[in-house]
């Protein structure tokens, strides 16, 4: 049975492209969210809590942009649950919501997210801060692999350790 780092290492590797799961109640942030990361990246959708988790274990995608107002489970609620689920708890989730005051940033952080964007965002802020954290996420990725021992010599190393700049 393959362990939960080499399984994220081959999902990872068998995309041309980065995943980006974003879950918001409203079509029309889902849509402009979207706007903003393709072509770069592949976008997938979800439009509540419940619906997100399921497509999380399903897609692994290599990021979460979540809503934390949304009917049925919060985003909070919902990462929260990503969190405790080995299956998805690696995957990095960026709070973007309305919910702008420093409490509820707390609250999210604290729940297991990586970052925190307030609505309405910025384009170059919302690629500039999914750039950071997939760059963040691979890195993790290879020391975890390192660490296992998944590389057999010093050339495997360099050779990942380069694409990673």
């Amino acid at each position: 049975m393959m362990n939960q780092n080499t399984y994220w290492t081959t999902i990872l590797e068998s995309r041309d492209k980065p995943l980006i799961l974003v879950v918001d109640d409203q079509a029309t942030v889902i849509r402009i969210m979207s706007n903003m990361l393709q072509p770069t990246y592949d976008v997938c959708a979800a439009t509540n809590g419940l619906k997100a988790i399921e497509v999380a274990k399903n897609k692994q995608p290599d990021l979460i942009l979540l809503d934390n107002l949304m009917p049925g489970i919060t985003g909070v609620e919902t990462c929260l649950a990503l969190k405790v689920d080995p299956e998805t708890k690696k995957i990095p989730v960026i709070f973007v919501t309305a919910m702008d005051d420093k409490h509820n940033e707390v609250v999210g952080l604290k729940a297991g997210a990586v970052d925190y964007i307030p609505k309405p965002p910025s384009a170059e802020i919302v690629r500039a801060r999914v750039r950071i954290h997939l760059n963040a996420a691979k890195q993790r990725n290879f020391i975890e692999r390192l660490a296992e021992g998944a590389y057999s010599d010093l050339d495997d190393i360099s050779k990942e350790a380069g694409t990673l700049l």
